[in-house]
């Protein structure tokens, strides 16, 4: 990798990580009509990015040069490889410390990222498992609408999806009290389209990515987008099988009187409220859509950053990997 390559690299990261928000707001009409592909695709970024952010560590890793940990030839010849595959052409810079110990920073980095997600899904699983059990205390299995759903005696109108596994379909007895039989079916698909499309899956992936990277704005984004689509994704789930006046009045009716369920972390349960509540967008692309036309150029320019971006780093990355795959060839 030339200097120049190193420096295209380290801007395209910049520019992706700081217009990465602008664009995913700007983008959104055009993602809004294909909500899991636009997951998809979010999620697509952030490991780009960090994929692109961890070979940059590398590379700069490799640039300054210091004491050997191996005595002898083989430590000589360790350093000579790992400046061959360096990104510089000029002579590394010398430091107090051994360049072994720099090479492990990245490593440590990815480790500490790997705890931390490994914790966010652990405390995950805990709330989760707290409130299947303070469902379990009231509830009863039932079958509503050809969907197996537990009841719970609550009187104000309450839906929300827990893990398959976790006992799924949750609603109250307000809920049935509150909706018509159109728009309570339409609340069970909207759920049920929650369990079909692995939404609490999809989640827990996009919880242990951001983990303490949230500060960088594009994940922060990121992180505030897919849920959203989840919901508009499970939305029109619904409205193609229950119609959409049915779906827009239910979902009226819980933005008025709904709750948003018992208290857990962040994607452990799906209510059809959403993670921030119905708000007009919603509602709004249920009933018109907003044009998609404006959203092209920043979907364009989004999907194109993230391209040159992995293409980047996968020449950047190029030299180490032929230097793992066939040897170091000072020793052949």
């Amino acid at each position: 990798m030339t200097l120049p390559l190193f420096a295209l690299l380290t801007l395209a990261l910049v520019l992706l990580a700081l217009t990465g928000p602008r664009l995913v707001r700007w983008s959104s009409p055009l993602l809004m009509r294909a909500p899991r592909l636009a997951s998809g695709l979010l999620l697509g970024a952030l490991a780009v990015w960090s994929t692109a952010a961890a070979v940059l560590s590398v590379a700069l890793a490799g640039l300054p040069s210091g004491p050997r940990l191996l005595a002898g030839s083989a430590g000589e010849v360790c350093q000579r490889c790992l400046a061959a595959a360096s990104p510089f052409a000029a002579a590394p810079v010398e430091l107090p410390v051994p360049m072994a110990a720099l090479l492990l920073l990245p490593l440590a980095g990815t480790v500490l990222m790997g705890t931390a997600a490994v914790r966010g899904l652990l405390r995950r699983a805990r709330s989760t498992r707290s409130v299947l059990a303070e469902v379990r205390a009231s509830a009863v299995r039932t079958v509503l609408a050809g969907h197996r759903v537990l009841l719970v005696p609550d009187p104000t109108p309450l839906a929300f999806a827990l893990p398959r596994r976790r006992g799924g379909i949750v609603v109250s007895r307000g809920l049935l009290d509150s909706l018509g039989a159109d728009e309570l079916s339409a609340v069970l698909e909207h759920e049920a389209a929650h369990l079909a499309q692995h939404h609490h899956t999809l989640l827990a992936v996009l919880e242990a990515m951001v983990g303490p990277l949230r500060l960088i704005p594009l994940f922060d984004a990121v992180a505030v987008a897919v849920p959203h689509l989840l919901e508009i994704a499970a939305d029109d789930a619904s409205r193609h099988r229950s119609g959409t006046p049915a779906l827009a009045s239910a979902l009226l009716t819980l933005g008025e009187c709904g709750a948003p369920g018992p208290s857990a972390a962040p994607g452990a349960l799906l209510h059809a409220r959403g993670p921030a509540g119905i708000g007009p967008d919603r509602i709004g692309h249920l009933v018109s859509p907003a044009a998609a036309r404006s959203a092209l150029v920043p979907v364009v320019t989004l999907s194109a950053l993230l391209a040159a971006l992995l293409g980047l780093a996968a020449v950047a990355v190029a030299p180490y990997a032929v230097l793992l795959l066939n040897g170091c060839p000072l020793l052949l």
